[in-house]
């Protein structure tokens, strides 16, 4: 499901793409709306490690949307 990135949800992918497959993990209360979105749209897996934190790591389809997103944003 594509979706139009904001750009909250643009930089919460460009901070996962360096983390790599290890992903990044946030921890409340660190708002995680944004998020929860791009989950939902298969840009990122989300993985609980604990009762107040979650593991973050990008996929392939959201490396491909902030691509998309990115040159929309330079060039049109």
């Amino acid at each position: 499901m594509a979706i139009t990135l904001t750009p909250e949800e643009i930089s919460y992918l460009e901070q996962l793409v360096p983390a790599g497959k290890r992903g990044r993990t946030i921890s409340a209360p660190t708002p995680r709306g944004g998020l929860k979105r791009l989950v939902k749209a298969g840009y990122v897996t989300d993985h609980a490690v604990s009762m107040d934190a979650v593991l973050y790591v990008i996929t392939d389809l959201g490396r491909q949307a902030l691509a998309k997103a990115k040159g929309r944003a330079g060039g049109g």
